[in-house]
């Protein structure tokens, strides 16, 4: 499948919107349980892309393929090196077909470039794909919160994972 990654614009948000809204509506891949309006997806993509990559895949009709982000980890200063990493893609694009690796991959180059030292994924704890996935990416299991979400009658927890992306040496 041929594709091309390139920066999120506002005129996606209707496609990030479909994307998120089927992972909403019907998995724990996300806690979320309320899909938000374009209208805040594009306000998202527009505040993300302040200090933080936001970029998609499309295919070669511009169909939006899939997404990924970085996002503040924590709201006090000294996290200001450590990036929440998000990705998603369509839930009818093929897997493994190196979308969601390139995306990722992108994600990382942009995020390393702009001097961030970690990425983090937080991530449902059997989600074993994406947990793998982000194994063989280069990320580390840090943490493990059991029973930490309540979705669809459900109790799910999370795993984190961290990968270092920038030198700890080079700091202002």
């Amino acid at each position: 499948m041929d594709y091309l990654i390139r920066e999120a614009e506002i005129s996606d948000a209707k496609a990030i919107h479909d994307i998120y809204g089927y992972y909403v509506e019907n998995t724990y891949v996300t806690f979320s349980e309320e899909n938000p309006s374009v209208g805040e997806y594009e306000e998202k993509i527009l505040n993300t892309k302040k200090n933080y990559p936001y970029i998609v895949a499309c295919d070669k009709a511009g169909q939006v393929l899939g997404m990924a982000y970085g996002g503040r980890l924590r709201q006090h200063d000294a996290y200001k090196y450590a990036v929440e990493t998000t990705i998603y893609l369509a839930a009818d694009v093929p897997k493994q077909k190196g979308i969601g690796k390139a995306l990722y991959l992108e994600l990382e180059k942009r995020l390393k470039a702009g001097g961030y030292k970690f990425m983090y994924g937080v991530i449902t704890d059997d989600n074993y794909p994406s947990i793998e996935f982000h194994k063989h990416l280069g990320f580390e299991e840090v943490g493990h919160f059991t029973d930490i979400g309540y979705k669809f009658g459900n109790w799910k927890g999370i795993v984190w994972l961290r990968k270092q992306i920038g030198s700890l040496s080079d700091m202002p």
